[in-house]
């Protein structure tokens, strides 16, 4: 009795939930997904400009490439080559300017008895910053 009791409430369950799910107009096609287009076109790509921007703007959120070589640097808890060009600390945040090393921005920096030093977790640069490849370009830029 038990067993039919309850084969019973849950064939009158499913029954109900699929007329719960039914619905009278069909759903548009178009709406389902996240794409804003329809699923029947075809996307148009990008078309691909020349100088179209520098690796920081076409990489959002990337570290910055390293354009020069950096196989000889030692990089110690004590000494840290990269600091000698780029560790200015007059020009935290500072924009780039052309033929100036690039200042390291402030999230690289930490505040320690109101001294400016550089963050223990920022220390080994060549973690984020990756050496770019000694090779022709393929295209030619102004940058």
């Amino acid at each position: 009795m038990r067993k039919l009791l309850l084969t019973a409430s849950i064939s009158v369950f499913g029954v109900l939930s699929l007329a719960a799910c039914s619905t009278s107009e069909p759903i548009d096609i178009n709406t389902m997904g996240l794409e804003k287009t329809s699923p029947f076109e075809t996307p148009a790509s990008k078309p691909f400009e020349l100088n179209a921007g520098q690796y920081r703007a076409t990489q959002l959120g990337a570290p910055a490439m390293v354009p020069h070589s950096v196989e000889n640097y030692k990089i110690s808890p004590n000494a840290n080559p990269c600091m000698m060009c780029h560790g200015n600390k007059s020009r935290i945040d500072a924009p780039k300017t052309k033929g100036m090393p690039t200042s390291m921005p402030s999230t690289h920096w930490t505040k320690v008895d109101g001294n400016m030093i550089m963050h223990p977790s920022r220390h080994e640069c060549t973690l984020c910053h990756a050496p770019q490849a000694d090779v022709q370009p393929l295209v030619p830029t102004t940058m």
